[in-house]
């Protein structure tokens, strides 16, 4: 067996802390560009770059901020095709140039060797300034380092790829072991797949198996790769009690052992010192071999170094370790089933039937075909004839009947057939009753002799079950004739064993067969389910638009079944059907078809269609021909059937809530594609999705229709209110007016006040409800002008004075400077009416603070009370149309005018939004797009 070569495995563990350790060190990008800013930091310049190139590939740049990167990549590229020395590397560069600016470029140098250099490191000093020889020895020294860094990154990339590499190929070296894994058929050979293929896998220089036989306590090397002679004398067997000997500590612990280095092995093995001297290994893994948790052997592994094992490779040791076991497990297994079947053919010819029948029953899935052929195989030497009977929800079905001579065949038939004994049950019966084989002697006539008269023969019988997991599927009838010896209790052993074997492979073979039939259902319910998804997916992207979710139902349904697809819904006075979408994969086949359809359309009760919508149920049809719908009072169709010739049809009716909405049909050509009933169950399933998604798409129709008559009814309403409001609030005020001219009771004045503001509050309202009718209908305008809204603020405060004194609330306005903007005045009027009315109302009677400032390019208005506050959960819901929180809910109002000031707010371009706690203020703010106004 020859020892695998040495390994690279120091350098790559080297490489694989290296890289582990990287993560932890600055990115190459960072250390460029700090020792760019270093560059241009001593040189006191700002335009500094580099650009380099890694073996012939595109440049890079990295440039100090404020410089063009292409200008630089430019440059750099000249200098980088440049001037070379003799051994190709770059050479230093200065362009002097008085007048406008000088050019220094230092090349990147990766190494001390010449021709080194990777990239350049240029400076652009102005106004012709020369550099010293200091700063281009300092700039040659910051080139240096990049050089470096760069050379640093490279080597870790070609680090990286060589340790991939190396994983690619341990991992393929395992993979050859469990391949080769697969074909062992004895200990020997998985002992030496696993240290030929799995020494090179895992790294490894020698290696040791040791097994321990069954009912023994030593274990027996049975195979060693790379060991020392003087190593295996010693380790060739291990007695399970040698503390001081090789692998026996694993099989103890029954856990893998690890020894990293020589310091360890000769203190855990002191005996194994001397021959080891100073040589491999150094260091050793020592894995059970486990099966069915049971030790039973032994995996050693030597390594030619010192070295700790990481947890990967303790991984892979350990799993190479359960293949070896499993595969020495299956071994053992074929080594002793291998013995077995010697030890039975070595019974003589009667057992090799047993093997032949064996070998029938598990090389066929048909299983008459394989009862039948046991019976074939006892024909001759163990019996005569045979009969084989199934036994199958109580029914007894006679499957074959057969003798060693083909013309005795009507003998065998005789012999097997068992009527009933005065009202008993038959022989038979009793045998698939009680699962118990039976011996029986039976008498035949033999021929007449014309001297002896009639003669009898006696032949012996067996008849044995066929159980199989205590289910009687049958019976095997052996027969032997009176010229040869009777069947003795051994032939009935015999025929049961046959029988056994024969059983198991009808119920394998009928598990194989529910198995196929439940893949292939499960099958074509994946593929139905796959078409339910997709319709239900469809229609949830087609929305509610009931137009648009007809066409995909229709082209869907198309697509799945074949063929064409059409979609009648009852109309308006539920008597007649019409067509409201149809598909068809051919173009012209579809218009022929809406052509038949509309012109004999369904009624109620008639047609195809008509009869699914009168009783609910599916019409299932597998050819329909022309010629069978002429008589019919609504030939629905007939025109396509006549120009296409006979066709499959299934139509299911479209039902949803209690109700028939109308039918979904598919139609196809029938020669040899007739519909099953999977499609039929599948269209079901369908229509039960399409009724739903229809029904919904016409409610939310209604609801629309509905939304949109309430918006309307709103809008004539509230412009019907308003003109006789305008006219009472006109004579409200003439009235108070006149009651204080005339000086008239502080009480009359009073209420004449108080009507004023109930007649303003109802307008309001009113205008509130006008809001909701523009906004919900999209009609809301804007009638934009150049405005202040410093001087809008103050305006509205001044107007609104009286009634935040009513409420209690001080009034503190910060609106001093002008921040114009070009707004819609009346629509920021009702903006500012209703914060200030909010925070009268909520305030608690409390400081009110209004402010008005310019931030950036946004008009910001903050209206600030110190009241009840709004929770957090409740800040986004207040902006809803109709919603108040819980706290306000004793306040009176529609729960409109947020909503409105935010729709106002946001046909400005602007928004809105309010910071809160409850019992400590809020604070609304809304932000408007001030004009674009660029810098003189």
């Amino acid at each position: 067996m020859k020892v695998p070569e040495s390994n690279r495995g120091a350098a790559e563990d080297r490489v694989t802390r290296t890289l582990e350790r990287l993560p932890l060190a600055p990115s190459v990008e960072a250390v460029l560009e700090a020792l760019l800013r270093e560059a241009a930091s001593a040189l006191v310049v700002s335009d500094v770059f580099m650009c380099w190139r890694e073996d012939g590939s595109e440049s890079h740049v990295l440039v100090m901020p404020g410089l063009s990167v292409d200008a630089a990549r430019a440059r750099g590229e000249r200098l980088l095709d440049g001037l070379r020395d003799i051994d190709g590397g770059l050479l230093p560069y200065v362009a002097l140039d008085a007048e406008r600016e000088v050019l220094v470029a230092l090349p990147l140098l990766a190494g001390v060797e010449p021709g080194s250099g990777v990239g350049v490191l240029c400076a652009v000093l102005p106004e012709g300034r020369v550099p010293s020889e200091e700063e281009l020895a300092r700039l040659g020294l910051h080139a240096r380092l990049a050089g470096l860094a760069l050379e640093r990154e490279w080597a870790v990339a070609r680090a990286r790829a060589e340790v991939e590499q190396a994983e690619v190929l341990r991992l393929s070296r395992l993979q050859a072991v469990t391949e080769a894994f697969g074909q062992t058929l004895t200990r020997e050979e998985v002992a030496h797949v696993v240290l030929d293929l799995g020494l090179p896998a895992v790294e490894a220089t020698a290696g040791m198996v040791h097994l321990t036989a069954e009912g023994r306590t030593a274990s027996e090397l049975i195979a060693a790769v790379g060991v020392a002679d003087a190593l295996v004398e010693p380790l060739r067997e291990l007695p399970r009690g040698g503390e001081e000997l090789l692998a026996q500590t694993a099989t103890r612990a029954e856990a893998p052992v690890w020894l990293e280095t020589v310091a360890a092995i000769r203190e855990r093995y002191p005996a194994l010192a001397e021959p080891l001297g100073e040589g491999p290994p150094r260091s050793l893994a020592l894995l059970p071999l486990f099966v069915e948790g049971r030790v039973f052997g032994t995996l050693a592994f030597g390594f030619e170094r010192e070295k700790g094992f990481s947890a990967l490779e303790r991984a892979s040791l350990v799993g190479l370790s359960r293949q070896c076991g499993q595969a020495l497990e299956r071994a053992r297994l074929y080594e002793r089933e291998h013995t077995a079947r010697l030890e039975a053919e070595a019974l003589g010819a009667r057992l090799s039937l047993l093997a032949d029948a064996s070998a029938l029953v598990s090389g066929s899935l048909s299983w008459e075909e394989t009862v039948a052929g046991v019976a074939r195989l006892a024909l001759g030497h163990f019996a005569d004839g045979c009969a084989v009977d199934s036994y199958e929800d109580g029914v007894v079905r006679r499957l074959a009947v057969l003798h060693a001579d083909p013309e005795k065949a009507e003998r065998v038939l005789e012999l097997t057939s068992f009527p009933l004994d005065a009202g008993q049950p038959s022989l038979l019966s009793r045998v698939l009753t009680s699962g118990q084989s039976r011996l029986e002697t039976r008498r035949t006539r033999g021929p007449v002799d014309a001297k002896l008269g009639a003669s009898w023969r006696a032949s012996t019988v067996i008849l044995t079950p066929l159980v199989a997991r205590q289910r009687t599927l049958g019976a095997l009838t052996f027969v032997r004739d009176s010229e040869r010896a009777p069947f003795d209790v051994t032939d009935v052993s015999l025929a049961e064993e046959l029988a056994r074997r024969a059983a198991l492979a009808m119920d394998n073979a009928r598990l194989f067969r529910d198995a196929r039939a439940a893949e292939e259902e499960s099958r074509r319910g994946a593929a139905r389910l796959h078409v339910l998804v997709q319709v239900s997916q469809l229609i949830a992207e087609a929305g509610l638009d009931l137009p648009t979710v007809l066409d995909v139902l229709a082209s869907k349904v198309s697509e799945a079944l074949g063929g064409g697809c059409v979609l009648q819904l009852l109309g308006e006075d539920r008597e007649q059907l019409e067509v409201v979408a149809a598909h068809h994969p051919d173009p012209q086949a579809r218009g022929v078809l809406e052509e038949a359809l509309r012109r004999d359309p369904a009624r109620v009760g008639e047609g195809l269609s008509g009869r699914v919508v009168a009783t609910g149920k599916t019409l299932f049809v597998p050819r329909l021909s022309a010629e069978e719908l002429r008589g019919d009072r609504s030939p629905e169709g007939v025109g396509f059937l006549e120009r296409y010739g006979p066709q499959s049809l299934i139509v299911v009716p479209l039902g949803a809530r209690g109700r028939v909405l109308g039918t979904l049909g598919v139609i196809r050509e029938a020669r040899g594609r007739e519909y099953t009933a999977e499609e039929r169950a599948l269209l079901e399933s369908l229509a039960a999705r399409a009724a739903l998604a229809i029904e919904d798409a016409r409610l939310y129709g209604a609801a629309t229709q509905a939304v949109k008559a309430r918006d309307e009814l709103l809008s004539v309403a509230g412009h019907e209110l308003k003109s006789p409001l305008n006219a009472l609030q006109l004579q409200i005020h003439l009235l108070a007016r006149m009651a204080k001219d005339a000086m008239a009771a502080s009480g009359l004045a009073e209420r004449a006040e108080k009507a004023a503001r109930a007649g303003q509050r109802l307008g309001l309202l009113i205008d509130d409800l006008l809001d909701v009718s523009r906004i919900s209908a999209g009609r809301l305008s804007l009638n934009r002008e150049e405005l202040d809204l410093a001087a809008l603020t103050r305006e509205l405060v001044s107007r609104m004075s009286e009634e935040l004194a009513r409420a209690g609330s001080e009034v503190r306005l910060v609106a001093d400077v002008e921040v114009l903007g070009h707004w819609d005045k009346l629509r920021l009027e009702q903006v500012l009416v209703n914060l200030l009315s909010n925070a009268a109302k909520y305030g608690a009677g409390r400081p009110v603070t209004v402010q008005v400032e310019s931030r950036g390019l946004v008009a910001a208005l903050a209206v600030r009370d110190e009241g009840i506050g709004v929770a957090q959960e409740d800040q986004e819901r207040i902006f809803e149309r109709f919603e108040r929180t819980e706290s306000a809910q004793h306040f009176k109002g529609l729960g409109l005018g947020l909503w409105i000031t935010k729709r106002i707010v946001e046909a400005h371009g602007g928004g809105i939004r309010v910071e809160s706690q409850p019992g400590r203020g809020s604070t609304f703010t809304v932000e408007l797009p001030l004009p674009d106004v660029s810098p003189r």
